[in-house]
């Protein structure tokens, strides 16, 4: 549990859905990766047809336990992010387009991998009913947990879409630094190789490469273990691959995003690839309320009361 208390409600707010359920969580591994895997080979009607049972499932609406939405329209709410980010920036970013140093935190954040037309991910059979099951159980009152709830990292693409924690960026010879402060994560990107030297192994948020085309940062993960989620109820198998696309850009206000298109291939749990994207703002202010590295101490070991026993079972303290 995080001992500053600053961020508390959003880490409610983001754990209300947090993934791997108790009794589900044994029938729903994904199986041990024979070779490379292929998408399934599925004609453009049943494609559609799987679609429309993707789309049927719906995510309980997010708490507001801080009360601060209540009875806001969204252009009400859009309007007070605007009021909020005119302090976002006491000084600017670097003005090199490709240099992303300083702390970024999530505008649109949200845990979820709906995509940017409206459409669940294009989930397999198999996963949308392991999806479900898992929205079933936190609705049902079931506690759930999942690799980050145990203090474990937690994995890609969680960390980039996970709400309410700042990202610092730094640069250094041959790689870029993505310093999280959720967890305390830290991911390296390999900006001299151009894919994952041989026998490397999988873990929780395996190993980036990183290049450039113009200006976006292009980033590929994969070697990732199975223990992580997607978001907080999809899971994911051995040979997703990951691919991020980073790109500043200025909106009609001033102020800097970083747009983060974020591309999955995973056929184990998906039958094509999609895309989701999310936006980051600049938070060149945090330097001043939250230290000069602009993230905060996070403490997750502290007591923590996600720990399963040894049946997996989270028993609530």
């Amino acid at each position: 549990m995080k001992t500053s208390t600053k961020r508390l409600m959003t880490l409610a707010v983001c754990g209300a859905g947090l993934g791997l359920a108790n009794a589900a969580a044994a029938e729903q591994q994904a199986p041990a990766a024979s070779g490379p895997a292929t998408f399934a080979s599925l004609s453009p009607e049943q494609q559609q047809a799987q679609q429309a049972i993707d789309n049927k499932i719906v995510r309980p609406p997010v708490i507001d336990l801080g009360r601060r939405n209540l009875g806001k329209t969204p252009q009400q709410i859009a309007a007070e992010l605007a009021a909020m980010r005119k302090g976002w920036e006491p000084t600017p970013p670097p003005a090199d387009l490709r240099d992303f140093t300083g702390a970024w935190a999530m505008i649109n954040g949200r845990l979820d991998l709906v995509q940017d037309d409206g459409n669940q991910a294009p989930f397999t059979a198999a996963e949308a009913k392991s999806t479900q099951a898992l929205i079933k159980a936190e609705a049902d009152g079931k506690v759930v947990t999942d690799a980050s709830t145990q203090c474990f990292p937690h994995g890609t693409p969680r960390l980039i879409i996970t709400p309410g924690y700042p990202i610092r960026f730094v640069y250094l010879p041959g790689e870029i630094v993505m310093l999280h402060e959720v967890a305390h994560n830290v991911r390296i990107i390999h900006m001299d190789q151009k894919e994952a030297p041989k026998g490397t192994p999988r873990t929780f948020l395996g190993y980036s490469v990183g290049h450039w085309e113009g200006n976006t940062l292009v980033v590929e993960t994969s070697h990732m273990n199975e223990k992580t989620r997607l978001d907080s109820v999809t899971s994911h198998g051995p040979n997703l691959k990951v691919i991020e696309r980073f790109t500043r850009e200025k909106t009609s206000d001033g102020h800097t995003d970083l747009v983060v298109r974020i591309t999955i291939d995973d056929p184990d749990h998906f039958y094509k690839v999609f895309s989701i994207s999310r936006k980051l703002g600049f938070r060149s202010d945090l330097a001043s309320t939250e230290g000069s590295e602009g993230i905060t101490e996070y403490s997750c070991e502290e007591n923590n009361r996600n720990e399963p026993n040894a049946k997996g079972i989270v028993k609530v303290k």
